[in-house]
């Protein structure tokens, strides 16, 4: 298959144009962003937050009638989070780092509608383009303190307000929205909330900011009050949804060639649309990885690549743990949660042979608090379950329901028909009509009496011996004696081993710890010439030390977006 790009924020803007895919859902969420209001766009990964904003930037662009609209992305906002340890104006500097990208967002604007920068440049002296870019590169290198001190620190939100007032005149636009991307900063806390009042500032009567989030992990803060202060627009396409599997074909069809899509059995094309589970990124991910293993028969490659998509999403799960480490037991007891799900799913499949069930509804009673509302939220937030609208089945006898990925279905079993298995057995069975009523559990029958009372909110442990916090004001490890600091997750991240990296073979991992120093992500990064390096390793060359260096790159960025 030849290559193709899977994330929105790295596609030109002409690919953009022409590769949303038609559907309500979208068209909702792009008429959203360029309305009236502050808005949230909510959904996990690869739900297509990023190409609906840049759409709409786009569209906005070429439509007169519509607002002004600037796009600015957030994503490289964790490479400012070392700055938390070690500089007592770390907030003040992240507040200059936003500022500073919403105005390069003016400049990145009028360079896209080709238009004159004198409409920005002539308005303050601080709108300079090559400063703020370079305040921006030198803050996201964790240096900077010369250029922030002489410039940076007199950057404010209304210098912002005045660029887009200067923008609307010149443009001849009645009022603005602003796109910020990648808005969810749930790894370092202080900034997520710092974020949200910049966010507060920005909304005027005629600028309305909208802003893409997580589900799960994003955090408003004490001042900000996501469901009075903003709209939420929720971007998640149902399974269950009556125009599921046209949808999801339209988006293969707009980003692959039509012979790519020819060569691939219509039956697996169907199977991996609902594998997917609603995300247009993992589909494309799934037509790539069958499109480039040839090994084995079809059956084989397409249970490799499921059992490969439920190993990831699983991956993404547990790693929540690590970057937030208050919610580990949350994690670790929501996997349990989300396993018992499956597993009841699976069991009740007998009873309605003739009927599709693969909605869970769990009962509002007294087990439900914020911690498991937590707790479930993070299942949600990386695509494990589907969120539905509440059901009542009579007093006191509220369900809010959920449906649990389907990949993880599949591998018990729940769509099979008859003793074989067939490729068609997934569409076959989302065509049956639903059953009327969810498969219903109260928290007290999907997990254990300890389990329930082990929920709790963690203490990072002592970074010299990880004995774990006695209470959140402790200085000193009760252990060790050693001084409690914050981690730093950019640090964390740089610890993880080559091992815990997907898509690098135990064998390989060997073969390089046999013959080389590289150990961890942090010692690709540091590496003069990694790829030098790595080619010491037995049977490494130039495209496989290339390869492994490309999937250390891209789990950082997993681990950090």
């Amino acid at each position: 298959m030849a290559e193709f790009e899977e994330r929105a924020d790295h596609l030109s803007l002409n690919t953009i144009d022409s590769s949303l895919a038609n559907g309500e859902i979208f068209e909702n969420a792009r008429k959203k962003m360029l309305a009236p209001g502050a808005k949230l766009l909510i959904g996990p990964r690869g739900t297509g937050k990023t190409h609906v904003m840049r759409y709409a930037y786009l569209y906005a662009m070429r439509t007169p009638s519509e607002p002004l609209a600037i796009y600015a992305n957030f994503s490289r906002y964790l490479n400012l989070e070392p700055l938390l340890k070690k500089s007592p104006d770390a907030l003040k500097r992240f507040h200059s780092w936003v500022v500073a990208k919403l105005l390069l967002s003016c400049f990145g604007f009028l360079r896209d509608a080709s238009a004159d920068t004198s409409a920005l440049t002539g308005v303050d002296e601080l709108f300079d383009e090559v400063k703020l870019a370079n305040l921006v590169s030198l803050l996201e290198r964790g240096s900077g303190e010369k250029e922030y001190s002489e410039y940076g620190q007199f950057l404010t939100v209304d210098h912002v307000l005045r660029a887009i007032t200067a923008l609307c005149v010149a443009q001849r636009r009645k009022r603005a929205v602003l796109l910020l991307d990648d808005a969810a900063l749930s790894l370092a806390d202080q900034y997520l909330i710092s974020f949200f009042e910049i966010y507060r500032l920005l909304k005027t009567e005629k600028v309305a900011p909208k802003a893409s989030v997580y589900p799960g992990s994003t955090q408003y803060g004490p001042t900000f009050h996501a469901s009075h202060e903003s709209e939420e627009v929720p971007l998640w396409l149902s399974v269950d949804d009556s125009s599921y599997s046209k949808i999801m074909g339209d988006i293969a069809t707009k980003r692959l060639p039509p012979e790519q899509i020819r060569r691939i059995n219509p039956d697996i094309l169907e199977l991996f649309k609902y594998m997917a589970f609603g995300i247009p990124r993992a589909y494309l991910r799934l037509l790539r990885e069958y499109a480039d293993d040839n090994a084995g028969t079809s059956q084989q490659r397409i249970n490799k690549i499921i059992e490969r998509q439920t190993q990831l999403i699983g991956a993404e799960f547990d790693s929540l743990g690590i970057k937030l480490k208050q919610f580990s037991t949350l994690v670790s007891t929501g996997r349990k949660l989300f396993d018992k799900a499956c597993q009841d799913i699976a069991d009740s499949q007998d009873g309605e042979p003739a009927h599709r069930n693969i909605i869970l509804g769990i009962r509002q009673d007294a087990d439900r608090n914020p911690l498991t509302e937590r707790m479930i939220r993070f299942l949600i937030e990386v695509g494990m379950f589907f969120p539905m609208q509440a059901v009542s089945h009579g007093p006191n006898r509220r369900y809010d329901r959920y449906i649990p990925h389907l990949a993880f279905l599949q591998q018990r079993g729940v769509f099979r028909l008859g003793r074989g298995s067939s490729l068609r057995d997934v569409a076959l069975y989302m065509q049956r009509p639903a059953s009327k009523h969810p498969v219903r559990r109260d928290l007290s029958t999907l997990l254990t009496p300890d389990e329930l009372m082990s929920l709790k909110l963690d203490l990072p442990p002592c970074q010299a011996c990880n004995t774990a916090r006695i209470n959140e004001s402790q200085r000193f490890c009760h252990n060790c004696g050693k001084e409690l600091v914050a981690s730093s997750l950019f640090e964390e991240c740089m610890k993880l081993e080559l091992k815990n990296i997907p898509g690098i073979s135990e064998a390989l991992v060997k073969r390089i710890h046999k013959d080389t120093s590289i150990r961890t992500v942090g010692h690709v990064y540091a590496s003069q010439n990694a790829s030098g390096e790595l080619q010491q390793a037995s049977y490494v060359g130039p495209v496989r030390a290339g390869g492994i260096i490309d999937k250390v790159a891209e789990a950082v960025n997993e681990f950090l977006s």
